[in-house]
């Protein structure tokens, strides 16, 4: 048995609205360990303050009595104009999702049900103040239930090159349509998996394959739910072989085999089983010295990234990126937890 656990609210938002404390710094919230509080301060301010006109939102799985529901609801009695895409495929919840969705609608919120056969799994909000962007980018449900045990992280930013990026995305959701054959959305910040997400993990797998190659460093660190997807697995397999250091924490599914000669020995897989369910996706390339970081919805998996709508962010604050290092360095080395 656990002892109970006490989760902790950042000291600087005891006072200070969370929108003012964004435009000071970026906020990076690792819970269950840090309060969800603030994430629900996110919505309840948003729908309470005069200076905010739009708000966005993907639900994947609302909690039954979701605190996030009532704050939309109230956002849209308040006059906010509100979008939330509803995912009806989210297994175990559609009917819960359906009913919130209803609630939602007569409240004179728009409503989306998604892509045809695309489920959106992305975990993304959107706030417009004062023709100014706020985002909300997460590893886990926008649900204050499943907080308490999975652990994830939730970025919560001003950083209007990234929310530029997220509200096109959040005018594409809102079409509810699939995306053209030769459709294309300009994402540079983002990677959203059915438009330029496989292509850039590709990409940033080949770079550091490059850089082995020339006799420089070559390292990826990731962390997943699931790895299986056939091409990504056999590019980490070339990395492998061309000197590149791969280090991977999958809880789940893992179809890539690790240190076999000659094809994956410079890879290594560890499972963590503790108290709580390890949900979050974390990507790390060193490329160069830059420690490129992206956290994010998406597995490795083909459902994934060719019948899902996912979005993996970049983290820029260098405090919070070496916080995040530390996080997979440390869980890299857990011989208690890990297998």
């Amino acid at each position: 048995t656990y002892s109970p656990h006490v989760p902790i609210l950042l000291p600087r938002l005891d006072e200070s609205r969370i929108f003012n404390l964004m435009d000071q710094e970026d906020i990076l919230l690792h819970t269950p360990y840090h309060s969800y509080d603030t994430v629900l301060r996110f919505f309840n301010e948003a729908a309470l303050d005069p200076a905010v006109t739009h708000i966005y939102t993907t639900v994947y799985r609302l909690a039954k009595d979701s605190k996030i529901g009532h704050a939309l609801l109230n956002a849209a009695r308040n006059g906010k104009k509100v979008f939330v895409l509803v995912e009806l495929k989210a297994r175990v919840d559609e009917d819960n999702n359906i009913q919130w969705a209803k609630r939602l609608a007569k409240e004179g919120v728009q409503i989306s049900y998604g892509i045809p056969k695309i489920k959106v799994h992305a975990k993304i909000a959107l706030v417009i103040r004062d023709s100014r962007y706020y985002g909300l980018l997460s590893t886990g449900n926008l649900n204050e239930n499943t907080a308490k045990q999975y652990t994830d992280h939730s970025l919560l930013t001003a950083e209007q090159r990234i929310l530029q990026e997220l509200h096109l995305l959040f005018s594409f959701l809102s079409q509810n349509r699939r995306k053209n054959a030769d459709e294309q959305i300009d994402f540079q910040q983002l990677l959203v998996a059915h438009f330029n997400l496989y292509d850039d993990f590709l990409d940033l797998i080949d770079f550091e394959i490059n850089e082995a190659k020339q006799g420089r460093k070559g390292r990826i660190r990731i962390k997943l739910n699931n790895l299986e997807e056939e091409t990504l697995i056999s590019k980490l397999y070339e990395a492998s072989q061309s000197g590149v250091k791969v280090e991977l924490i999958v809880r789940g599914i893992c179809r890539l085999v690790a240190g076999r000669e000659g094809l994956s020995e410079n890879i290594t897989v560890k499972r963590i089983v503790g108290r709580y369910l390890e949900h979050s996706r974390m990507f790390n390339f060193h490329h160069a010295g830059e420690e490129l970081l992206f956290l994010g919805s998406s597995d490795w998996m083909h459902r994934n990234i060719f019948h899902r709508v996912e979005v993996c962010f970049p983290i820029y604050h260098i405090d919070h990126k070496e916080e995040l290092l530390r996080y997979l360095e440390l869980q890299n080395q857990d011989d208690v937890s890990g297998t």
